[in-house]
């Protein structure tokens, strides 16, 4: 493969790294197999205990499938911040998810993902309905392929491909999502191009 092929290969994946900011901002993200990996922040690490005898907190959802469901519709609808504030209670102590959430960068990138889904021909929400497969979870934790998400009867996978040019059979998107206090909670995801 020459420098220019990788350059063309790799160009339809520039409008989905920008939004890796806004994730960063809001908890861990890992980026593989990209040029670009420099580009996500490292993962921040949050304890969390759970407890599935509780009720599960305001932000958060009572399956993973739900918290992402409800995460993807957030972004779609430009509610940028709200989508952001929903990991709150797993920020590692001491971050301010309130300055994270509003910063200039966090909110440039929530758009970039937005982009990223909102293709022409494609309904959003309240119109086009996000909806998200089960996806069994180990634990506290389970990771929600964009396949496993729909919107407007397409997975996020195929939307996020429109238009992309180059080899595009290594790139896969998933959402990691944890439990928290009886509570789901996207925390960030894994971009493999």
């Amino acid at each position: 493969m020459t420098a220019g092929t990788t350059v063309r290969t790799r160009r339809w994946l520039l409008p989905l790294v920008p939004p890796m900011l806004l994730l960063a901002a809001c908890g861990p993200v890992r980026v593989a197999g990209s040029a670009n990996a420099a580009a996500g922040s490292p993962p921040t690490s949050a304890s969390a205990t759970a407890s599935s005898s509780q009720e599960p907190a305001a932000s958060g959802a009572k399956t993973p499938a739900a918290a992402v469901e409800r995460w993807v519709t957030q972004i779609l609808e430009e509610r940028y911040t709200e989508a952001c504030l929903s990991a709150a209670p797993l920020l590692p102590a001491g971050q301010d998810a309130e300055t994270l959430c509003k910063s200039p960068e966090a909110l440039t990138s929530a758009k970039s993902l937005r982009e990223a889904w909102a293709k022409p021909g494609v309904e959003l929400p309240p119109r086009g309905k996000v909806e998200v497969e089960t996806v069994p979870a180990k634990g506290d934790k389970v990771t929600v392929p964009d396949t496993a998400v729909k919107l407007d009867g397409r997975t996020l996978r195929d939307i996020e491909l429109i238009g992309a040019t180059g080899d595009t059979g290594s790139f896969a998107l998933g959402f990691k999502v944890q439990k928290h206090a009886g509570a789901w909670y996207v925390t960030g995801f894994d971009l493999d191009a």
